[in-house]
């Protein structure tokens, strides 16, 4: 697999992490609340095929900036002039719950700007009687159940001896801060855009049509943090929004299937630009 670096890349809001990689045609990966960062397999076989771009967003791990950042229009001009700094022209762009609510919003303001777009269990919308499920005051045992099919996976695991070890106050102490920084980090980054309206935007469902680049949605199976009806309401908005569906994969499906949802990614985006070509 390509090799995926790291390093501190100046934008309009200070000095953010980028990891990047790989030779090709240009793709943006926007990462998901939980700040998806080192060892994303997925990066790595995305690399093989094309120059990936996986920006941190501002406020998670050693990105900075987030006090600039106040909604999603903050949100779509930072990825905008990050995109003319890295001279990136019409990327792919891949985004993952709330980096694909980001990039839905980026798609429906400048769909010139992106040549394809795929959601992976995005956030975003708010649909009557079928919510998305609380990521804010939950334990992490909780939350690894709505983010892993397989409880064995490793993160999962993670999740759930960090809940141990945190509902045993004399254990509190046991645990090292730098463990335990990062997500708190995360989970106010994510409030500072998503706290209310609760990760979504009232706006976006009636402005999905104006995405004019091909568009698939991609959904695990056993997501139970964001409903079905959601990933189904990008379809039906979307002109020509295509649609797969992971099997025993959850809301990280980026890491418990990387190799084939690459692959799906490569598919599409493959087909779409052949599409696109005139003649």
């Amino acid at each position: 697999m390509a090799d995926i670096t790291i390093d501190l890349f100046e934008t309009d809001v200070g000095k953010v992490q980028l990891r990047r990689g790989g030779t090709g045609d240009p793709l943006v990966y926007l990462h998901s609340a939980a700040g998806e960062g080192e060892g994303v397999i997925f990066l790595n076989e995305l690399a093989e095929h094309y120059s990936v771009y996986a920006p941190i967003f501002p406020g998670f791990n050693e990105s900075e900036g987030i006090e600039q950042i106040d909604d999603m229009e903050d949100v779509v001009f930072h990825l905008l002039d990050l995109f003319d700094r890295l001279k990136l022209d019409t990327p792919s762009i891949v985004g993952l719950s709330i980096g694909g609510w980001m990039a839905a919003e980026l798609a429906t303001r400048y769909p010139d700007h992106l040549s394809s777009l795929v959601l992976i269990n995005p956030a975003g919308l708010y649909i009557e009687g079928d919510p998305i499920k609380d990521i804010f005051g939950r334990s992490p045992a909780e939350m690894a159940k709505d983010l892993f099919a397989d409880q064995s996976h490793p993160v999962a695991q993670m999740m759930k001896q960090m809940d141990r070890a945190m509902s045993d106050a004399g254990s509190l102490k046991d645990i090292p801060f730098e463990l335990i920084a990062p997500q708190l980090k995360s989970m106010a980054a994510a409030a500072r855009i998503g706290w209310n309206p609760y990760l979504h935007n009232p706006k976006l469902r009636r402005r999905l049509h104006r995405i004019g680049v091909p568009t698939l949605i991609v959904r695990g199976e056993s997501d139970t943090l964001i409903p079905a009806s959601h990933a189904r309401a990008y379809v039906d908005e979307i002109p020509g929004a295509e649609f797969v569906e992971v099997a025993n994969a959850a809301h990280m499906v980026v890491l418990e299937h990387p190799a084939q949802l690459a692959a799906i990614v490569n598919k599409f985006t493959t087909t779409a630009s052949v599409s696109s070509t005139p003649g």
